[in-house]
């Protein structure tokens, strides 16, 4: 792979959003990309792409932020339905 990125999302919920995205690593979503998914400390996810091209990388990093958007507002949305 010749390109790699990563990003530390720094959470609260991010041993709650890794549990739900760990599945997801299971679907290959491109032969050109890689995804490595972490949970670090308490509060920080890890997420690292490899990828052939610049646009493998661009379309992973999107489903990936995406996914990791969805998980948190979902979390948010059943806390505040809760309280």
């Amino acid at each position: 792979m010749k390109l790699f990125a990563e990003f530390i999302f720094e959470t609260e919920t991010a041993e709650t959003i890794y549990r739900a995205l760990l599945p997801e690593l299971e679907d290959s979503f491109s032969e050109r990309s890689e995804i490595g998914l972490s949970f670090k400390d308490t509060n920080k996810l890890i997420l690292s792409v490899k990828a052939e091209d610049v646009v493998s990388l661009r379309s992973a990093l999107n489903t990936w932020f995406r996914l990791i958007q969805i998980a948190q507002e979902v979390l948010e949305t059943t806390s505040e339905a809760s309280c």
